[in-house]
């Protein structure tokens, strides 16, 4: 049993079942509280040292803790009822807090990279002391570690959002090492560097942003089903030995609901109820081993010689 393991084991003791939410709010709470921290205390270490490395990377953690605050509304106002409006509920709220997530990033890179190029252009000599690298890249292996945590969590509830926040903390994780990396040259004499390692930090907030929006706006279209959920579906049919094939298997994914319809084909002359009672077993076992599924069954009737 790894550390994540055993802090989830702590977090959720005595708790005989837990809401698909409140793994969200476990994440949002300790990235928020770890990044108010990290947040405070590069922003007053880069006012004091003029350095816009360090200043970039504290905004950085800011929006993650705006994107943690975001994580915690979507799993809110995901886990709303259906209602005559979404019938299918509002799973993919947290697919559109993702997407905010994004253009947020994408903003704050925007400002930065003027700023920085601003810096190349005019270099400000800092003298960061050892104490002040020594955190950065402590700054590094904490966020790394909620990164992993982040993840962690996001596979075991399969949450979109809560792997896009940990991939927006493996990115601070890299930007402070390489602002770590960048204050040692710095004590070496070359204050240009501070100004690049800004922009450095920015195209890794531009290429998160980009990534994030891509494969968003790809889940609100509509994506095929992934090639696992297709098999477990098809291992489900075919231990069932009255029936003769399938086809038309259809999954719709709203987040926290995956809709599922498939037809499955049974000898036509087979009673209407025998038909219907496979049916039905077929639906509830899709149901018990795909979680969060609505399941419909359609029956096609085939005899020797139908196509």
């Amino acid at each position: 049993m790894n550390i994540n393991q055993l802090i989830l084991k702590k977090l959720i003791k005595n708790k005989k079942e837990v809401p698909r939410e409140f793994f969200g709010y476990i994440e949002a709470w300790i990235s928020i509280l770890g990044n108010l921290f990290l947040f405070m205390v590069k922003f007053l270490t880069g006012i004091l040292t003029k350095s816009i490395s360090i200043i970039t990377e504290a905004f950085h953690s800011l929006s993650d803790i705006l994107t943690s605050i975001l994580v915690i509304y979507g799993f809110k106002l995901s886990k709303k009822p259906p209602d005559e409006k979404h019938p299918f509920g509002h799973g993919r709220i947290e697919q559109i807090g993702t997407l905010i997530i994004a253009f947020l990033l994408l903003f704050a890179s925007i400002n930065f990279i003027k700023i920085s190029i601003a810096r190349i252009k005019n270099p400000i000599e800092i003298q960061p002391s050892i104490f002040i690298i020594i955190f950065m890249f402590f700054s590094g292996f904490f966020k790394e570690w909620m990164t992993k945590f982040s993840f962690f969590l996001g596979k075991k509830i399969n949450s979109d959002l809560l792997i896009a926040d940990a991939w927006h903390h493996r990115l601070d994780s890299i930007a402070s090492f390489i602002v770590g990396i960048g204050l040692i040259l710095i004590r070496f004499g070359i204050h240009k560097v501070d100004g690049i390692i800004g922009i450095l930090v920015v195209l890794l907030l531009l290429w998160i942003s980009f990534d994030l929006i891509r494969k968003t706006t790809s889940f609100l279209i509509g994506e095929a089903p992934d090639e696992k959920t297709i098999e477990q579906i098809k291992k489900i049919i075919s231990l069932n030995p009255d029936i003769l094939n399938s086809h038309d298997i259809r999954v719709h994914d709203y987040g926290n609901k995956k809709v599922i319809s498939l037809h499955i084909e049974v000898k036509k002359n087979m009673s209407l109820k025998q038909a219907h009672d496979i049916a039905l077993k077929i639906q509830d076992k899709i149901k018990n081993q795909i979680i969060n599924s609505e399941v419909s069954v359609h029956i096609d009737p085939i005899g020797e010689r139908d196509d």
